[in-house]
């Protein structure tokens, strides 16, 4: 299905669905990682064979760590999914929920701010919305934006002026 230029905003809702949906794919994925180290290290090839073979203990390591990412990343996707989806109006500043159509040297874009998922990119009815947390440099520079306020942002061609078009 061709992307439409975002005329309109898509239903935050259903963008926000997208998201939980990306979010907890990934999350099975670092899962399944997860275990696949786990495994690993407790494999019989992975057995020390010698006081200076450290193989099991480098992948037990690696196996907490990837187990506790695990753990962040189920405890953020709750706090995401519990989180209530603010409305915004015209005269709001943007802020993490807030469903923003901007202009990029013209070219009608769409963002949306949330606390966690910042570099998926969804197709939601037809419309690419990018998705920036608060902590990201765009995110970072939206926060706080009313509809009609501009900046210049450094892209990867140079520095691009975004205009504050709409927010939902």
């Amino acid at each position: 299905m061709p992307r439409k230029p975002p005329a309109s905003l898509p239903d935050k809702a259903v963008v926000r669905a997208r998201l939980i949906a990306a979010l907890e794919r990934a999350l099975a994925t670092m899962v399944r990682a997860a275990e696949s180290t786990r495994e690993g290290a407790v494999h019989e090839e992975n057995r020390a064979e010698g006081d200076k073979d450290m193989r099991a203990t480098e992948q037990s390591y690696l196996a907490r760590g990837q187990a506790m990412r695990v753990e962040d990343l189920a405890e953020q996707l709750q706090r995401f999914v519990a989180m209530p989806l603010a409305a915004f109006g015209p005269d709001d500043a943007i802020a993490p929920g807030a469903l923003v159509r901007v202009r990029v040297d013209g070219v009608p874009r769409v963002v949306f701010v949330a606390v966690q998922g910042g570099g998926e990119t969804l197709d939601v009815e037809g419309v690419s919305v990018t998705v920036v947390t608060p902590a990201s440099p765009v995110g970072r520079a939206l926060v706080g934006l009313r509809v009609g306020d501009a900046i210049e942002l450094q892209g990867r061609d140079g520095m691009r002026e975004w205009e504050i078009d709409t927010i939902a």
